[in-house]
């Protein structure tokens, strides 16, 4: 399990590089490559983060898309703190 969380994190060195080489070179190719991996980078971080870290996406646990033992046992705070964002 370890090994798919250090990927999402390493995932991300494939864009960065790309993104530099594309300034260096300037090439379409490497833009559209650098495009792509920064799509499935961020794709595979978000699903990471809402299924692994967070528990969502969860359909058969008995909290409807949350993970099944929660800490706190009122479901709607879950879901407020997901749709809340601080105003600075």
């Amino acid at each position: 399990m370890q090994r798919y969380n250090e990927l999402k994190y390493s995932a991300n060195l494939l864009p960065y590089a790309q993104g530099l080489h594309t300034v260096l070179k300037k090439g379409l190719g490497w833009k559209i490559l650098a495009s792509v991996s920064s799509v499935i980078a961020a794709l595979y971080g978000t699903y990471w983060d809402l299924v692994m870290d967070w528990g969502l996406l969860q359909s058969q646990s008995k909290n409807w898309f949350l993970r099944d033992k929660l800490l706190i046992p009122y479901r709607s705070i879950y879901f407020g703190a997901m749709v809340s964002k601080k105003n600075t």
